[in-house]
């Protein structure tokens, strides 16, 4: 009986590790981006996170191209917010007028009054292994 119970038991944990395991494994870290100064709070879903220094990382889902940037505090996970990808690979490939592309990656945030939000626009730059010259806008709101 106490046999049963811990192979069960046993069991149960290989299941679960073995379906979300592959799931997470999926997800890579692209960027951190440490002590960013953030002078306004900002808003995510029913989350406000007061004005100060966060940190930030840009993490991608490579078969999907799915970007999620996570919002750290002292070390604690906030949220995770899914970016919009706004630009794949670098410009002048495909024809394109050639843009100002940094070398190393960028963050920039954009306050957009009129829709009481703010954009996060990450870019990775030319020179990075993973994703050069995307551009990736997350949203959030802000007060």
């Amino acid at each position: 009986m106490f046999t049963k119970k811990i192979l069960i038991n046993l069991l149960t944990v290989f299941l679960v590790f073995l379906l979300f395991s592959p799931a997470k494994a999926e997800w890579r870290t692209i960027q951190i981006f440490k002590k960013v100064d953030v002078p306004f709070n900002m808003i995510h879903e029913d989350l406000i996170m007061q004005k100060g220094q966060f940190d930030f990382e840009i993490l991608s889902e490579r078969s999907l191209n799915i970007f999620q940037l996570k919002i750290y505090k002292k070390g604690k996970s906030l949220c995770a917010v899914t970016g919009k990808v706004l630009r794949e690979g670098l410009p002048g490939a495909r024809g394109e007028e050639m843009e100002e592309v940094p070398d190393e990656p960028t963050l920039q945030m954009k306050r957009i009054p009129v829709k009481k939000a703010v954009y996060i626009i990450f870019e990775t730059g030319q020179l990075t292994e993973m994703f050069p010259g995307f551009v990736i806008r997350f949203e959030l709101g802000y007060e």
